[in-house]
């Protein structure tokens, strides 16, 4: 039961930061890139934030000048979850995230939250899915920031009014606890 809980916080939790940041790019993976920067898109608006200047407010609580600017718009209660989802790490391996993965239930979810992302190509989804695969076997192990570091394009463009509806009316996400029931979450 805590695998389970642990795996339903890994997509919620993500989603949830991503929205929160306005990320959540599912991107097309491609040996040797990697994301520098999140950009946001709410209707017209576009606002971008290094990669780096997340991973580095998770760390240390302290934003850049960027992405300080870009909090000042969001509630304190909001920052303290965003810095939470931030350092979310999750106890799964490559091997069971792969065995998640080829599940109905997953190809659902995949396929919805890229849905909220921008990428020629209509590749999104296998950029999800390669990211998810390379951020579990990386040194630091699947979490947020290991998570968005794995995404190969040097931009990942996400629709917040997307991705917003998506996590209020997916039946994916709301059915991920029964997809989740058999895999294990010890590495």
């Amino acid at each position: 039961m805590t695998n389970l809980r642990s795996f339903r916080r890994l997509f919620v939790g993500v989603t949830s930061g991503l929205a929160l940041c306005g990320i959540g790019s599912m991107v097309f993976a491609e040996a040797g890139w990697s994301a520098d920067k999140i950009t946001m898109k709410y209707g017209p608006i576009y606002r971008s934030i290094a990669v780096a200047d997340l991973k580095e407010y998770a760390q240390t609580g302290t934003p850049s000048a960027e992405l300080g600017s870009f909090l000042s718009l969001v509630k304190p209660k909001d920052r303290e979850s965003l810095t939470k989802t931030l350092n979310m790490k999750f106890p799964f391996n490559v091997v069971q995230v792969d065995k998640l993965l080829k599940t109905p239930a997953a190809e659902g979810l995949l396929t919805e939250l890229a849905s909220a992302t921008e990428l020629p190509g209509n590749s999104e989804v296998v950029a999800l899915r390669g990211a998810l695969l390379i951020s579990a076997s990386s040194k630091e192990g699947l979490g947020t920031t290991s998570l968005l570091e794995s995404y190969p394009t040097p931009t990942l463009t996400v629709d917040l009014k997307k991705l917003l509806v998506l996590m209020k009316t997916s039946k994916s996400f709301k059915g991920l606890g029964s997809m989740m029931g058999s895999f294990g979450g010890s590495k």
